[in-house]
């Protein structure tokens, strides 16, 4: 049964998820911003420098920020990408880190064959990204671990429902770790 706590408990735990919801989404608003002002500041300088190499070092390496179909809502993906021909390219490899998770940042490995002023970019604008990655793989977390308080909260109201009074003592623990 129900009493005035549970229902304002409810209420708090249900306001709590909005809240987090609605200050995530403010948050990965701004956060996408600032990463698309690094993809274009990015582009720029790559196309600055690419005016002034030679052909054989035009090189291949371009940024994007883009929305994955299965993100959660807000959520998005900073990735570096090669062009392989006219319209074609390949998104890069992040790697994984020692417990088999993706890295936040990409290794100058991953880019494979790159020019020398390409390598000072990545230098310059991978640990950017690495950050927003980072903050966003935080705030998936966080909202990932606010949206089972309210299921978790109803549950243990729905156990108390079923459960019948107690007469006596319990015989659910062995008799050595009795309470009673």
């Amino acid at each position: 049964m129900a009493d005035n706590r549970d229902a304002w408990l409810l209420q708090q735990i249900d306001a709590l998820d909005t809240e987090v919801e609605q200050r995530c989404a403010v948050i990965l608003e701004v956060l996408r911003e600032q990463a698309i002002d690094l993809q274009t500041d990015f582009t720029e300088a790559m196309l600055r420098e690419r005016r002034t190499s030679p052909p054989s070092e035009r090189g291949r390496i371009g940024l994007r920020v883009r929305t994955a179909t299965t993100s959660a809502p807000g959520m998005f993906q900073i990735e570096w990408y090669r062009v392989q021909g006219k319209q074609r390219t390949k998104y890069l490899r992040r790697g994984k880190d020692k417990h088999g998770r993706p890295r936040m940042a990409y290794s100058l490995a991953s880019f494979g064959r790159i020019t020398t002023w390409e390598e000072a970019l990545i230098r310059e604008y991978e640990p950017q990204c690495a950050r927003l990655r980072a903050l966003l793989h935080h705030i998936g977390q966080l909202r990932r671990s606010t949206h089972p308080i309210l299921r978790e909260y109803q549950e243990l109201l729905a156990l108390r429902e079923t459960a019948e009074p107690s007469t006596g003592p319990t015989d659910i623990l062995p008799s050595a770790t009795r309470l009673d």
